[in-house]
């Protein structure tokens, strides 16, 4: 179960940080504080489906990756102005701390 429950989570990930970012959301997250908050709460359910699947899904857990979520886009769209490309190192910072929020969550 431990496979799925990783592609479950990661196709979750990518659909929500990348395909979702290329809509009318991502120009909103980075011009309205709502904007960012429903991204952060899209991406924190989807997230669910994959906790779920190995028995570690728990509210905190959710409410845990939405507040964290939100607080590491907040900061990355304040230190870096812009639309940043993957590699940019704003980028891979704000994606290696969603990744270690995982982690967390995954590990109990």
């Amino acid at each position: 179960m431990l496979l799925p429950a990783l592609l479950i989570t990661l196709g979750g990930h990518i659909f929500t940080e990348y395909t979702l970012q290329k809509t009318k959301l991502g120009i909103y997250k980075r011009k309205n504080f709502l904007g960012l908050l429903i991204h952060a709460s899209l991406w924190s359910l989807a997230m669910c489906p994959g906790l779920g699947l190995l028995s570690l899904f728990a509210p905190w857990k959710v409410l845990f990756l939405f507040a964290t979520h939100a607080m590491i886009d907040f900061i990355k769209m304040r230190v870096a102005t812009g639309k940043l490309k993957v590699f940019h190192p704003a980028s891979i910072m704000d994606q290696l701390l969603h990744l270690l929020t995982l982690v967390i969550v995954y590990i109990k």
